[in-house]
């Protein structure tokens, strides 16, 4: 590309074309030829909503729309219930008393490298295990078994020491145990 010389400057195409399209940008008459049509358009299409939106609301103001009962306030489909009668209506979690479940622990330890340490927290006599887990509260160990025993007595658990591992680790395995009839 070649370039041009002005008294003893040197301009290159590209600086060129940044000063012509500085002079643009900084002329009034080329920025309003622009930018007034465009707000013109804008401000119609905002009035063409307007009447597009009064039409869909059936000519109804905001604060009419607001005081059209719906169905919470409608006694009919309420069954001619309060909102603070259907709010007292028990639900199904209130239909089960706490006294069937039951919380029990077993507390675990392995000492040694190389070493699995296995135990169980059990649920009593005409309980079945629904839920269940451990916590390991000091040392490091790798637990390879934690789910309930297959006729669902209780929580199986299994850590293993590994080499390198901060022994000894221990915690508590837990076990929710529910009442069965």
């Amino acid at each position: 590309m070649g370039r041009f010389r002005l008294r003893g400057f040197r301009f290159t195409p590209p600086v060129i074309i940044s000063m012509l399209a500085i002079f643009v940008a900084l002329s009034p008459a080329g920025v309003a030829a622009e930018i007034v049509p465009l707000a013109k358009r804008a401000l119609s299409a905002d009035k063409a909503k307007v009447a597009t939106n009064a039409q869909k609301l059936n000519g109804k103001t905001a604060t009419q729309i607001a005081a059209t009962p719906g169905p919470a306030t409608d006694a009919a489909t309420l069954n001619g219930q309060t909102a603070a009668q259907i709010a007292a209506t028990p639900g199904p979690t209130s239909s089960l008393s706490s006294s069937l479940f039951t919380y029990r622990t077993q507390s675990f330890s392995v000492d040694s490298e190389g070493t699995v340490a296995r135990d169980t927290a059990l649920c009593l006599s005409g309980e079945k295990a629904v839920g269940g887990g451990w916590e390991q509260s000091s040392g490091l160990a790798s637990v390879i078994a934690d789910r309930p025993m297959p006729d669902g007595s209780g929580w199986r658990f299994h850590i293993f020491a590994e080499s390198g591992n901060d022994l000894p680790a221990s915690g508590t395995i837990w076990v929710v145990c529910a009442k069965v009839s």
